[in-house]
């Protein structure tokens, strides 16, 4: 049986009123979890935090500063494939959270009207990351559903669902935002080390060219976070084109290494 994080323990505690307003005074928690699950607590490091001159202009953001020194980096690609898995199906538990918060909300805030009934209540719960910048569509879906139901005010059972739903999105911005700082960490302090290896002239060039799609896809993650759901790392590898990096002009290469060469 596989063993549950810390991370996912808290979102799995979010069945009451309570432990959603828990969340929403500390949204940042569940990033905060999961960077130290992942060795990545420099994800999360506040500015100042001292970094090296290669990575200090991708790494820095206007509230998170990440290093190679405080972040575990995989030495494999594998190992790098295996901890984007992690990090996407982290996105993915919170979206299911977020669908429970809004079920469970909604039936709090409709507990004295039973004009919408409870499948539909699942529907728009389920349904509810797609009314994310839309909230005016949900209303006037509730509306109507509530005025079908009998409803004395459809209108205020209407802006009650639409309030269910500004909170619940709400939260969710709030922590997918420290989910992505982790992710941008993560893959901008991967970079320097991917360009290593595939720059690497000891490595075979199979390797050095499956390193060089690692460092193109690290690069991208790191500039646009949220781009790492689209699809597996090792899809995503497969996408860009084949390439082999030249090794780095600045470092002649030492005697060990024309030795490995022979």
């Amino acid at each position: 049986m596989e063993r549950m994080t810390a991370a996912q323990h808290l979102l799995d505690q979010v069945q009451s009123i309570a432990r959603i307003e828990a969340l929403e005074a500390d949204p940042a928690a569940y990033a905060a979890c999961l960077a130290d699950e992942l060795g990545a607590a420099g994800a999360l490091a506040p500015p100042g935090t001292p970094e090296t001159a290669e990575t200090a202009e991708t790494l820095a953001t206007p509230d998170t500063v990440a290093t190679p020194d405080t972040l575990a980096t995989p030495d494999t690609v594998d190992g790098l494939e295996a901890r984007d898995a992690q990090l996407r199906h982290a996105l993915a538990q919170l979206d299911a959270m977020i669908e429970r918060a809004a079920r469970i909300r909604l039936d709090h805030a409709l507990a004295d009207d039973a004009a919408i009934a409870t499948p539909t209540r699942k529907v728009f719960a389920t349904t509810i990351l797609g009314y994310a910048g839309r909230i005016e569509l949900l209303e006037a879906r509730a509306r109507e559903v509530a005025a079908r139901g009998g409803a004395r005010d459809p209108d205020a059972v209407a802006g009650r669902v639409a309030e269910v739903a500004r909170a619940v999105l709400a939260l969710r911005e709030a922590m997918r935002g420290g989910v992505l700082d982790v992710i941008r960490g993560l893959a901008a302090a991967a970079v320097p080390i991917a360009d290593r290896h595939a720059r690497d002239r000891r490595l075979a060039e199979p390797v050095r060219r499956r390193w060089s799609a690692a460092r193109r896809d690290l690069e991208a993650i790191a500039g646009q976070p949220e781009a790492i759901a689209a699809a597996a790392m090792a899809t995503r590898l497969g996408a860009w084109p084949d390439q082999l990096d030249e090794p780095d002009p600045a470092r002649e290469p030492t005697f060990a290494d024309l030795i490995e060469l022979d």
